[in-house]
């Protein structure tokens, strides 16, 4: 298996957000060490949990202080953003470091409270796609889809940032297949719409940017040295889930020494029971073979693995300890 991992810098209760990025930086120096082949950023602003605001800055610095592994973001929201500066960053990294820079491509989400407002946010949907189209277009020597052919983003590189389109719905992957461009699932999301997305890329795709379908699925997981432990170390991201998306309420990830289960109404337990029926939760052999399975189910060419414990050394160890049963 090839194996990734996305790290969104999350804040634990006590945790400075400062103190998060370190984490980022040292699990991705780990993540180098133990032969993981990306490494992704991800992009959120005005968010107590998740202190990921700049992806870009974060890759530049991550690229210098690995060796070996591929860094970039999972990723870029275009609404946020202009395409054409998107390019220049870029176009900068791949010059930089050459052949190591990946660029994910997202329509949206990623925000808290105003953050969007103050971004200057465009609308999501159609606008989001021709920005796409056009961040594509000043990637490396740029095409005919340029609203301005004679502006380019410099530097040109010799080998453009490698560019995915991400999403979980079936108007993404319509998208990533009709341009012939990599697709990344992002499971642990939302899991629910995989077969349908995987389908219509598969069915629609058209060589482009690359000849061939390929798939990348991000999925939650969390392994330790006994399965009672990795479920108790993922009620954090389970209570995160409840606090942030089922009662709008935005804060840091809570120690699972002080949650209570039972606390959660009917329609907040539906929602976990449906997580734990899709995370991989285990040792980490159980979560190896669960990967095996979600590969062998999807034929994907690589996994990016997410886990979000309250402690980072427990990060770290289910990163180390699933790299080695694999």
């Amino acid at each position: 298996m090839v194996l990734n991992a996305l790290c969104q810098s999350p804040v634990s209760q006590g945790m400075t957000p400062p103190e998060a990025v370190a984490n980022t930086v040292e699990l991705a120096k780990t993540c180098d060490t133990l032969g993981y082949h990306r490494f992704w950023v991800a992009e959120h602003h005005s968010d107590e949990a998740l202190a990921s605001g700049a992806p870009e800055v974060l890759v530049a610095h991550l690229a210098t202080v690995t060796e070996r592994i591929r860094v970039g973001a999972g990723g870029m929201l275009l609404p946020y953003h202009s395409p054409f500066h998107i390019a220049e960053q870029y176009n900068l990294l791949a010059t930089l470091f050459p052949e190591r820079i990946d660029l994910g491509m997202g329509r949206g989400g990623g925000s808290e409270r105003h953050a969007p407002q103050a971004l200057g946010v465009r609308s999501p949907g159609p606008q989001a796609f021709d920005a796409m189209d056009q961040l594509l277009a000043y990637l490396g020597p740029g095409s005919s889809r340029r609203d301005y052919p004679d502006t380019f983003a410099s530097p040109v590189p010799e080998r453009a940032a490698d560019p995915w389109v991400l999403g979980t719905s079936v108007s993404s992957a319509r998208f990533a297949a009709d341009r012939g461009l990599p697709y990344a699932f992002g499971g642990f999301l939302d899991p629910r719409g995989l077969s349908a997305c995987l389908s219509t890329y598969h069915q629609h795709f058209r060589p482009g940017v690359v000849d061939r379908p390929r798939v990348n699925i991000a999925w939650y997981v969390q392994a330790a040295e006994t399965e009672a432990e990795a479920n108790h170390l993922t009620r954090t991201s389970e209570h995160y889930l409840v606090q942030s998306l089922l009662r709008g309420q935005n804060g840091p990830f809570q120690d699972p020494d002080t949650l209570d289960p039972s606390a959660y109404g009917p329609m907040e337990q539906m929602a976990l029971a449906m997580y734990r029926q899709y995370a991989l939760v285990g040792t980490a052999e159980q979560v190896v073979e669960g990967l095996r399975s979600l590969q062998q189910q999807t034929l994907a060419d690589e996994l990016t693995l997410v886990t979000i414990p309250f402690d980072h050394q427990a990060r770290l160890r289910s990163y180390a300890m699933i790299a080695e049963a694999a």
